[in-house]
């Protein structure tokens, strides 16, 4: 059994009443980072009269579906430096285009980034997509310029048992009742002359 001391506390901290082994995904590095995708597309992939005729400058509504959208490790490349590694990630960002007559398309963009990570044998590199935002803008020769900025959460995890002090199981407290309201209501009925 290992040793257990407490960290810092004001009043000093009860001894634990056991120790416990935990598994628990530890992050070895961790970054974030914005990346931009950007596509012009055309009559090909847009519905017809999605960009009304003449039309040259403006913007259409659009909106980045981030539960369709992925960030996935395309390649993973020693730097020639101990355990880190250059870790490209590819990026297919779905935004969703709504033209006037309220019909909406959706556009895959791809792009891909590459930063080096702390990634030991064992680790396992991870993308997440925190949040996104787009812009789709007429050009001057009718068509559409769609962008995609997404912020990434960039990390390399690896499961581990972590040996923690603890003080026993975490036991619920009872659910709060919500207040119920006068029953029956004092206006029930209307009011009698």
């Amino acid at each position: 059994m290992a040793t257990v001391s407490p960290g810092a506390c004001d009043d000093g901290c009860p001894p634990p009443t056991e120790i416990d082994c935990i598994m628990v995904d530890k992050v070895y590095a961790s970054c974030s980072q914005t990346v931009t995708a950007t596509q012009v597309v055309g009559d090909d992939v847009l519905p017809s009269g999605c960009i009304p005729p003449g039309m040259t400058s403006g913007s259409l509504p659009c909106s980045v579906d981030l539960s369709d959208s992925t960030c996935l490790v395309g390649a993973v490349v020693s730097t020639g430096t101990d355990s880190i590694n250059s870790i490209t990630y590819t990026i297919a960002a779905v935004v969703n285009v709504t033209c006037p007559s309220g019909t909406v398309t959706s556009i895959t963009l791809y792009t891909t980034t590459t930063v080096p990570l702390y990634n030991p044998s064992g680790t396992t590199p991870t993308c997440t997509i925190l949040s996104g935002t787009c812009s789709a803008v007429v050009l001057p020769n009718g068509k559409l310029s769609v962008q995609a900025t997404l912020c990434l959460l960039l990390q390399t995890l690896a499961a581990v048992q972590l040996l923690v002090p603890a003080y026993g199981y975490c036991s619920p407290s009872p659910c709060e009742v919500a207040a119920i309201g006068v029953c029956p209501p004092s206006s029930l009925f209307p009011p009698q002359s």
